[in-house]
């Protein structure tokens, strides 16, 4: 023992626990790109906003709905936003998690009814009513369902999302970012879309369906989506 700590010195410092990993089973939502982390923050922001005003609930018709469809003042939307703020983030429709790695933030969906793919051809698809724009948003990627990125949560991930599909021609579009590589490689989904959706149905110039594949440290994410790769991009105008 060091004459420093036989005279009472300092005390070696202790490691810090780690802190818990996230539990991000199943999460549900949109990622956003930015040339910054800034502006995939601020586009995210936009997102969320464009999403709570123009994003139709798969409900029925009711008095309510009909009153909330109309044209409200600006003084009656603030005070929505701002109750919207005030509620419980579990009973939230659209959560902000925030940066989950350099670039990219996530949007996450709470409510079982909205389905990433299918907002995300609502609002990012060329023939869409009123399409999304942002001056922050590069990208925006819908994820359907996600698991941890290891092989064995991937392959139930996988056979969730996939095997409803099978048979109809498809595309893979797979995106690792920082953080993301070495844990799900485009080999791996490659090979599950094949398993899944059939090898002989593999489409690049005409696919029913886009396997959107996302790799970060959170989580690997899986998305089906009926539209071209090319509507991921988001306008500025």
């Amino acid at each position: 023992m060091s004459k420093r700590l036989k005279e009472g010195g300092p005390q070696p410092r202790k490691k810090k626990p780690k802190a818990p990993e996230p539990d991000c089973e199943g999460e549900r939502g949109f990622l956003v790109t930015g040339q910054t982390c800034q502006n995939a923050l601020r586009g995210l922001k936009d997102l969320r906003l464009w999403l709570e005003v123009e994003a139709e609930v798969e409900t029925a018709v009711t008095e309510a709905t009909e009153a909330s469809s109309r044209p409200r003042g600006v003084a009656e939307s603030l005070d929505a936003e701002l109750l919207e703020l005030r509620s419980d983030p579990a009973q939230r429709r659209f959560v902000t998690v925030g940066m989950v790695c350099k670039e990219v933030a996530f949007l996450r969906l709470q409510h079982n009814a909205d389905v990433p793919s299918r907002l995300a051809r609502q609002f990012l698809a060329f023939s869409a009513k009123k399409r999304f724009v942002s001056r922050f948003a590069d990208r925006i990627l819908p994820v359907d369902g996600s698991a941890r990125p290891k092989p064995e949560n991937f392959k139930c991930l996988a056979e969730d999302t996939l095997a409803a599909h099978a048979g109809r021609p498809w595309r893979l579009l797979y995106e690792a970012f920082r953080g993301g590589w070495n844990t799900i490689s485009k080999e791996d989904a490659m090979e599950a879309c094949k398993q899944h959706l059939g090898p002989d149905c593999q489409s690049v110039s005409e696919p029913e369906v886009t396997v959107v594949c996302t790799v970060q440290p959170r989580f690997v994410g899986l998305a089906v989506v009926e539209m071209d790769v090319d509507c991921f991009r988001v306008d500025d105008e």
